[in-house]
Formats: structure tokens, sequence, C-alpha cells
């Protein structure tokens, strides 16, 4: 089971529906960098020797929603924790990181009205029923 779930479909989601090239390489690098942190224990405090590959999870992330971008939208409580996360020496553990990643890249890169809990876009409405001519 991947420690980043959800942040792993944020990042799958920026690089399918990003609109300049530079962000979906940014989140190709994203994903790349969530692959080198498989083999973080998932529950628990991280032990020191991944400090370093988070580390470079959170840039990689913080580059890819732009430091334009997070300062502009620092009145946001969950980019304000996401902005924190760059000034903590310790990270927290897989599943609190995996969710303050997640929620500011679905911030960032979902559709507007899409809820943020981590669990991607809202699907869109669903098919349209038609009724049958002369059938009102």
């Amino acid at each position: 089971m991947s420690a980043f779930p959800k942040t792993r479909a944020a990042a799958r989601y920026a690089a399918r529906h990003a609109r300049g090239e530079l962000a979906r390489a940014r989140a190709a690098v994203v994903l790349a960098r969530l692959g080198a942190c498989e083999g973080i224990p998932a529950g628990g405090e991280v032990p020191a020797v991944f400090h370093g590959l988070l580390r470079d999870l959170v840039l990689a992330v913080r580059d890819l929603a732009g430091p334009a971008w997070l300062e502009a939208s620092g009145d946001d409580p969950d980019v304000a924790a996401f902005t924190a996360l760059q000034a903590t020496p310790v990270p927290p553990s897989p599943a609190e990181l995996d969710e303050i990643i997640a929620r500011v890249l679905w911030a960032r890169f979902a559709p507007p009205g899409t809820p943020r809990d981590g669990a991607g876009p809202a699907p869109g409405p669903g098919p349209r029923i038609r009724a049958r001519p002369g059938s009102r």
C-alpha cells in the first residue's frame, strides 16, 4: 500500500490536466519523488533516514504549485499548512503529510467547485435522461 495515495492521485491529475508543459513536467517530478518514498513506513514517526526524501517531495510539490501561487494563496488554511512544512525540521507522519500535500495540489489544480478532501475531482453530472418524444 502506498504511503501517499491522495498525493499520488492529485499529482496524476495535475500531470494529465495542468495547462502548461512545465506544470505537467513538474507533476512528473512529484510522481518520481513519490516513487522514491515508497519504502517509507506509512504509520508512526518517520525514521530520520527518510527525512531527506520527504523534504525533496515537499520541494517538488512547492515547485509544481508555484511559489507565487502559494504566496498569493497564503490565507487559505490548506496552503498555510503546506507552507509551514518548509520550516519544519521533522516532517509529520506520512498520513498527515499525504493529506496536507494532496489538499494543496487539489486547491491548485482541481476544477472550481471540487471538494478538497483529497479524494480528487468531484464526479461530473450524471448522464442526462431525455424523455421519449411525446411522453411528457
